[in-house]
């Protein structure tokens, strides 16, 4: 009984970031973009497999959702992310300034963060960095060479 107990409890505990592709999108993440009018100028990277991660990206307890995204004037690549805590959407990348000079990236994951929380880990050939939140919005901080 026992061993069949702590077997169910190391199945269903979260890990700290989980990838997925083409995993449902919560609800309360599709509300949020609906929301904000998200839909009107971006889309997924791919509407069979879209890219999907989750993770505390904002250090609050609760885990965020991140999508691969495009936007649909440009078709330039990035991610938004949508903190659970208050439904917020944060666009990165996708035509939108990154404070580096450029406006997208292709290559990205969660990755941890001093341990309790995870940031968007961007690697590009001509950039590479990530991006943190801040505690208002999410910074870009470049890689040290």
């Amino acid at each position: 009984m026992i061993k069949s107990l702590l077997l169910i409890a190391i199945l269903v505990t979260p890990s700290g970031i989980v990838f997925g592709q083409g995993a449902p999108v919560p609800p309360w993440a599709d509300s949020a973009l609906t929301k904000t009018g998200f839909w009107r100028g971006y889309d997924y990277t791919s509407r069979l497999n879209p890219e999907v991660a989750y993770g505390d990206l904002d250090g609050d307890g609760l885990w965020d959702v991140a999508f691969g995204i495009v936007d649909k004037g440009g078709r330039r690549h990035g991610v938004v992310i949508v903190n659970q805590i208050d439904r917020s959407v944060h666009i990165l990348g996708a035509g939108q300034p990154l404070g580096n000079g450029r406006n997208e990236f292709v290559n990205w994951g969660l990755a941890e963060l001093l341990g309790y929380r995870a940031g968007v880990r961007v690697w590009d050939w001509h950039l590479s960095g990530w991006f943190v939140w801040n505690g208002r919005t999410y910074a870009w901080v470049p890689d040290s060479e």
